[in-house]
């Protein structure tokens, strides 16, 4: 359940963010959910591995070249999907930001941390 949750919560922050972020852009509902489920396999198996082999520059950049594997797990994600463009890669950087942003408030929302009862 908790995956089809994160697959919805992906679904609907692109849609949020292709709305903000022009350089983002679907051609139909399909690719739109194409896109998400896509993000959720990138998440799980691609972004560990290139995070695993970028060790050491993290470490140098104290972990801003995050940034950076986030939007490559995005250009992967829009290379598989073909309804999916993003038209630079500093579009796919701001929008791997806005992607976290958004689908942080989505998923704070729809599941609000609970209180430690003392």
């Amino acid at each position: 359940m908790r995956v089809l949750s994160s697959w919805a919560i992906n679904i609907v922050s692109f849609f949020v963010v292709s709305r903000i972020l022009h350089g983002f852009r679907f051609e139909n509902l399909w690719s739109l959910v194409l896109a998400g489920i896509l993000l959720g396999i990138c998440n799980a198996i691609v972004k560990p591995a290139l995070i695993l082999v970028s060790l050491p520059i993290d470490v140098v950049t104290l972990g801003i070249f995050l940034f950076v594997i986030n939007g490559i797990v995005l250009e992967i994600v829009a290379a598989f999907d073909p309804g999916f463009k993003i038209s630079s890669f500093w579009d796919a950087m701001i929008g791997a930001v806005l992607l976290s942003a958004v689908s942080s408030i989505i998923s704070w929302i729809l599941f609000p941390p609970r209180r430690k009862v003392s």
